[in-house]
């Protein structure tokens, strides 16, 4: 695979000539840092179930990770009221929503550690951190614990690190306390066959990052081993295509954005006809065509559900000269095989060409 893949850049780098150097440059230079998206100043925004006074949720996306003021009002904190009766419906939460789908690498979860309170005796001790996946909530691939239940038992520091050990792109991530170090439960009387108990204790959460990359987008190299100029793929609407805004009616731009929109309501809802409905039966990409296209998404609708399919990152870019328009992106497609039920994930960059057909723009060809 690797001597494909040098040859082929090789080839790549000799047909562009004088661009060969910048853009050997480019691929050889190390990964840009990583980004901490769960930043208020970054466009995320916070939100939780409940919070005890003082201690508001966007504490948590402000950028200070001390917890020497947690008495002036640094940081989220929650009761942890679930364990009264051992009920998991009614566990706390605090989530985070991040401006844009991220490909996320690590998430950094800063409990209370000070000298007042130190994180073995006040910090959280165990809890779960979970990404939205399109239809619920699921646990971070991070690898830290063997037991599924928790991304963190016992924990006795005030700064964890979960590397995530998969392919992880969401746009929403939220920590479920379970316990802190300071959880107490002393025994009350029994409701049923149930016993209540009479819980002390409080979660503490300093700050929450979320550390990546912006989702992926379609690079040079994509646009130029596809045969389309650079200059195309920067070329601005031209004027005629201002006029229908100007009269009322929906620019290009919008139409083919409307369809794309179709795209992704289909998969979510496993419609074929619907995904099909965005699709030329011209369309011929690879050797593929049209039968071919509708044949996979049918046989993938069989086997999976719960699908949730994102586009991200969308530049959609017309040519007015021959009714047609390209648009790149990402794009993440989250679902459940019906056997197992498992929630799995892919994600990619993306290519779509898209032609006017009778006034309807469709699909004529996708890299």
């Amino acid at each position: 695979m690797f001597r494909v893949c040098t040859l082929y850049l090789t080839i790549l780098l000799s047909i562009m000539g004088c661009q060969s150097q910048t853009l050997q440059e480019h691929l050889l230079e190390p990964p840009q840092p990583l980004t901490n998206f769960a930043l208020s100043r970054n466009g995320a925004t916070a939100e939780a179930s409940q919070s005890v006074p003082n201690h508001r949720p966007e504490e948590v996306i402000d950028g200070d990770t001390t917890s020497e003021t947690w008495n002036e009002g640094s940081g989220w904190g929650s009761s942890l009221e679930h364990l009264r009766t051992s009920d998991l419906n009614k566990r706390p939460y605090i989530a985070v929503t991040l401006a844009k789908p991220v490909d996320i690498r690590k998430i950094v979860m800063w409990t209370i550690d000070s000298e007042q309170y130190p994180a073995p005796q006040f910090g959280l001790k165990d809890y779960r951190i979970e990404y939205w996946h399109g239809t619920g909530w699921g646990l971070i691939p991070s690898g830290d614990t063997k037991d599924k239940q928790y991304t963190a038992r016992d924990n006795t520091k005030g700064k964890r690190v979960h590397e995530v050990r998969q392919r992880l792109i969401a746009s929403k991530i939220r920590l479920v306390p379970v316990s802190s170090n300071d959880t107490v439960r002393n025994y009350q009387h029994m409701a049923g066959s149930r016993p209540v108990y009479e819980v002390d204790g409080i979660a503490r959460v300093i700050e929450l990052e979320v550390w990546g990359y912006a989702a992926p987008e379609v690079h040079t190299l994509k646009q130029i081993a596809q045969g389309i100029p650079p200059e195309a793929m920067a070329r601005p609407i031209p004027a005629v295509a201002q006029v229908s805004r100007e009269q009322g009616e929906p620019t290009i731009k919008e139409i083919i954005q409307g369809v794309l929109d179709r795209y992704e309501l289909g998969y979510d809802m496993a419609d074929l006809a619907q995904v099909m409905s965005c699709f030329s039966e011209t369309y011929l990409s690879n050797g593929r065509t049209y039968q071919d296209v509708e044949t996979k998404a049918s046989q993938f609708f069989e086997v999976h559900h719960q699908i949730d399919m994102t586009l991200s990152d969308i530049d959609i870019h017309p040519n007015i000269a021959d009714d047609t328009a390209i648009v790149t992106g990402g794009y993440t497609l989250q679902y459940s095989p019906k056997a197992n039920g498992k929630v799995e994930q892919t994600s990619g960059k993306l290519t779509l060409v898209f032609a006017n057909e009778a006034e309807t723009w469709r699909i004529i060809r996708a890299e």
